[in-house]
């Protein structure tokens, strides 16, 4: 969607005779440029970033000198032309350009909190030129949070490809700054998302996948791993409401479309007090507002779904509404297909899609409205062939949210209510005669809704970051599961099955407060207070402090930072429903909700590292931390046959601890990331069974994993990027497989296999994982229309990656490797192929 910034009405402060002298900037230093055509004769532009009004200096605006008309410039050391240079201010405000030759140029200035301004320059001789430019402060009547959303959008496509990779990204660098004490925090950039080679179209849980600390099972899964722990700990928030299972076609890919979203936040630390659930992560997604008047769109397909965008915003700017759509195609390419005669019997009745919208209104009053709303479901008409026979079914999440803003004072309120559902419904068709031996899916409904009332109090003048903030919020839960008896491993047909329903409320206050350390760092303390229902294994009455502190004794080159936190999690995943279908992909997993019988997790993290900027757009950073969780429902551990008198779950505690390192380079012509993360994280829990205690890897622990990421843009349409991860293997506990049951027994084909025996709670460890992903990028404007492609190559390492453990196999030589892998003598281990050698391309249209 092309969305250009747009820039309100500025105020150019008559201090360009007496600026004081320029310093060097911060980050990143002061690039000299000239035009292309350049002779030795080219002066300087330079001046001061301050507040209107109050003249103080603005550390961190973003000022970017564009060549006006047709000009190009050039970049000290770049081999490439470009249109634009991007510095940011140092300490006092200064900028400055060097090595700028006579001719027309435009002066960009933003920061966050700010109206962004423009400034026309004529350079007329080779001289030094002083502009100085005042900031006026942003009025709007949206939260500091919201503000920073519609300004800086750090992940929306409202920018050039130029705006995106070097503005966007140093704008999403100065919110995660100002946002966040802890230094762990992540704030995406669509150009981070791009960079990330992900699957076949922008996909948000994919390029977390290839930051530090983040793995997943497999490369079918965008599920992540954080830091050891499985994909449920990580709670997904979407205007702060949660999503339960925020995936499409059967965990591939998110279920949430990323042309509707305006900031995306990942925190694996301490997060606001604010933030409810969350025992390793959270991940907080805002719904993108209308930046300006008029109208845009975008149109996209690709090789797994087509999408399209719009917004309109009004004259005032203060009313808007922009909704994002998206759906797959695959049934209706293969029933083309069949149509032609080009591929009988490949039909596929199978299809997702979801709509996202927001709305923007301004009520009178200094009173406003914001609303927002997802629709996001997957269905299943009749199976899809060899890989789920017979089965009809649908699921997905529903999603509404409002909030009113205001009144007008030194303090605003927001007041909101919001409803967030998962409901899935599988059923059985009738059989068909057919030679397809996959399974089908028994009779399965799972619901999962939460309701919530909130209110949130803070400074109007707070910017990014109010420095205090108060609220409360009144929260009810209720789960509803019918179906089998969720298993990590396939079981023999058992014919009793699971129902549960479960309710939960809970009254919240919190508060939290910076508090600034001079120049030099700040402090922030929260606390969480909530009243709740009855748990087994948490009082009435909880408290979940917050601790964050930075330090920043190099002058914003050199960072510091610790955290502590605590937080809860009420709903945890189980296990997968029914039978895998395909690569170990499921339609869903059984959620637990905590109440007199079943736990909650509580969740204690402490986080210590340090970042430094290195100059050239690089920067390094280093981070520890510890983590423990409390009540985590995991399979009994304990070895032996595999039967019925097993306890659907059993309590376990989780300990995590690990060492985070990258470097980045951030803006430039070419972009890149390189990360390393060594992790551990074991579970220890207690088998009913047998009476004994299992100390032991959780499944989710990788212990070494590699990230890397390019970009370079070749010119101001084609870039050409690739993404690489190597990772070490998933522990699985080993079980063996044999015959679920004989031909005299009904409702069951000889062709099952059930797992018998399990051996040592996750004692082996899958192969190493290793991919390898290319992406070239095209695009170009015409007439205010912007027309782009991509394509892909997915692995181009032609590896198989087969780290999906689905069993053991008994009298086996393993002719089929890596499928089957010999264990020892008579014993072979099965796994899942990952995805091959894969082209994927698509095609974008933006107005």
């Amino acid at each position: 969607m092309r969305l250009t910034q747009s820039y309100a009405p500025l105020l150019v402060l008559p201090l360009a005779l007496a600026a004081p002298a320029v310093g060097q900037v911060v980050l990143p230093t002061a690039q000299s440029a000239q035009p292309a055509t350049a002779t030795a004769q080219a002066g300087s532009i330079a001046g001061l970033v301050v507040a209107a009004g109050t003249e103080q200096p603005i550390l961190g605006a973003v000022v970017v000198l564009e060549a006006a008309r047709d000009a190009a410039l050039v970049q000290a050391g770049r081999p490439f032309l470009g249109r634009s240079i991007t510095v940011l201010t140092d300490e006092r405000g200064a900028y400055r350009f060097d090595g700028v030759a006579p001719g027309g140029y435009r002066l960009l200035v933003r920061r966050l909190g700010f109206h962004p301004a423009v400034v026309e320059v004529e350079l007329a001789r080779a001289a030094s030129f002083r502009v100085s430019v005042g900031l006026v402060v942003n009025p709007i009547r949206l939260e500091a949070v919201d503000v920073s959303a519609r300004t800086g959008d750090p992940y929306g496509r409202r920018r050039s490809l130029v705006e995106e990779t070097q503005v966007g990204r140093l704008d999403a660098e100065r919110l995660r700054q100002q946002r966040f004490l802890g230094g762990d925090a992540t704030v995406l950039t669509h150009a981070d998302v791009v960079e990330a080679v992900t699957l076949g179209e922008t996909d948000l849980f994919r390029a977390l996948q290839r930051l530090p600390g983040v793995t997943s099972r497999d490369d079918w899964t965008a599920g992540m791993w954080t830091r050891g722990a499985p994909w449920s700990q990580t709670r997904v928030y979407l205007d702060g409401m949660p999503l339960f299972n925020p995936l499409h076609a059967l965990g591939v890919m998110s279920g949430v479309s990323p042309d509707a979203i305006g900031t995306a936040t990942f925190q694996p630390g301490g997060r606001s007090a604010a933030i409810g659930e969350g025992a390793a992560g959270v991940v907080a997604l805002s719904t993108r507002g209308v930046s300006r008047p008029g109208l845009r769109g975008l149109a996209e397909l690709s090789v797994l779904s087509a999408r399209a965008a719009a917004e309109w915003g009004s004259a005032g700017g203060r009313t808007g509404l922009a909704v994002a759509a998206r759906r797959s195609h695959v049934d209706v390419a293969t029933r083309l297909a069949e149509a032609l005669g080009a591929a009988k019997g490949t039909y596929v009745p199978y299809a997702f899609y979801d709509v996202t919208a927001r709305l923007d209104a301004d009520l009178g009053g200094g009173l406003g409205l914001e609303a927002s709303s997802l629709w996001s479901q997957d269905g299943m008409r009749s199976g899809v062939p060899d890989l789920l026979r017979d089965t009809r079914g649908r699921w997905g999440n529903l999603l509404g949210r409002v909030s009113i803003i205001g009144p007008p004072g030194r303090n605003r309120a927001r007041l909101t209510l919001g409803v967030s559902r998962f409901d899935g419904r599988l059923n059985p068709t009738a059989p068909t005669v057919t030679t397809d031996d996959s399974p089908s899916h028994a009779p399965t409904r799972n619901t999962v809704s939460v309701v919530t009332a909130g209110v949130e109090i803070a400074p109007t003048d707070g910017g990014a970051r109010p420095p205090w903030a108060v609220g409360g919020e009144l929260t009810l839960q209720r789960l509803s599961y019918a179906g089998r008896y969720p298993r990590p491993y396939p079981v023999a047909v058992l014919a009793e099955s699971l129902r549960l329903r479960q309710a939960y409320h809970a009254v919240a206050v919190w508060g939290e407060r910076r508090w600034p350390m001079g120049r030099h760092g700040a402090v922030e303390t929260g606390l969480r207070a909530e009243v709740r229902g009855r748990l087994q294994n948490l009082a009435t009455i909880g408290l979940a402090p917050r601790l964050a502190a930075r330090l920043t004794p190099g002058g914003n080159r050199f960072t510091l930072s610790a955290a502590v936190a605590r937080s809860w999690q009420y709903t945890q995943a189980l296990a997968p429903t029914g039978p895998s279908v395909g690569p170990d992909l499921y339609v869903t997993d059984v959620w637990l909700l905590a109440g007199d019988t079943i736990p909650a997790v509580r969740a204690d993290i402490g986080t210590l590292g340090g970042e430094v900027w290195l100059g050239g757009g690089w920067i390094g950073t280093l981070h520890g931390y510890l983590r423990r969780s409390e009540g985590v429902a995991v399979p009994e551990p304990a070895p032996g046959p595999l039967n019925g008198q097993r306890p659907v779950f059993v309590e376990a505690v989780n300990q995590a601890r690990g060492v985070e390192v990258s470097l980045r380079r951030i803006v430039g012509w070419w972009t890149a990331s390189v990360s390393y993360a060594f992790a551990k994280s074991d579970l220890t829990a207690r088998a009913q069974t047998v009476g004994l205690t299992y100390t032991y890897p959780s499944p989710a622990d990788r212990r070494h994993a590699f990230d890397a990421t390019v970009m370079a843009r070749l010119s101001s349409g084609l870039r050409l990027g690739a993404a690489a991860t190597v990772a070490s293997g998933a522990p699985f506990s080993r079980f063996l497989l044999g015959a679920a049951c004989d031909s005299t027994q009904a409702g069951c084909s000889t062709q099952d296999t059930a797992a018998l025996f399990i051996e040592a709670p996750n004692g082996e460890r899958a192969p190493a994982y290793a991919s390898l992903d290319l992406l070239a990028d095209w695009s170009r404007e015409w007439r205010r229309v912007r027309v782009g492609a991509f394509l892909q190559l997915r692995n181009v390492l032609l590896r198989s990656n087969a780290v999906t453990y689905t069993g053991s196999l008994e009298q086996c030589t393993a002719e089929r490797p890596p499928e089957l892998m010999v264990a020892r003598p008579g014993v072979c281990d099965r796994f899942e192929r990952g995805i091959g050698l894969l082209p994927l391309v698509g095609l974008r249209v933006a107005f």
